[in-house]
């Protein structure tokens, strides 16, 4: 399994995170107009390699970005997140605050750095 697949199973798996957004976590975007709140997460691979070459693990960086109608609530969802991956040893940064005027949404944002 992919990085994206096991970040999206372990949130989907959490009920602290369920509980607040059901199923609606996706990877790179959210269709508009779903109901709030909900996570979209991207990510970016890096392979860690040694000085012949050889694999030795992947960091992918994910940009986990919780969005929803209040700031209040986008934060609860973020906190969540952030537990889960923590004690799952996928430490985060964040959360950063957001805002998208067009679809008057509050977000919080947060990095992880996802070793496997």
């Amino acid at each position: 399994m992919s990085a994206s697949t096991d970040l999206q199973a372990l949130l989907l798996a959490t009920s602290a995170v369920t509980a607040l957004c059901g199923t609606r976590i996706s990877s790179d975007r959210m269709e508009q107009g779903a109901a709030t709140p909900f996570i979209v997460y991207t990510g970016t691979a890096e392979p860690q390699r040694a000085l012949d070459g050889s694999v030795h693990g992947t960091r992918t960086v994910f940009e986990i970005q919780c969005w929803a109608s209040t700031r209040a609530a986008a934060d609860a969802l973020a906190a969540a997140v952030k537990t889960v991956l923590d004690s799952n040893h996928q430490y985060c940064t964040g959360p950063a605050g957001g805002f998208d005027a067009d679809l008057d949404l509050e977000a919080a944002l947060l990095t992880c750095d996802w070793w496997s």
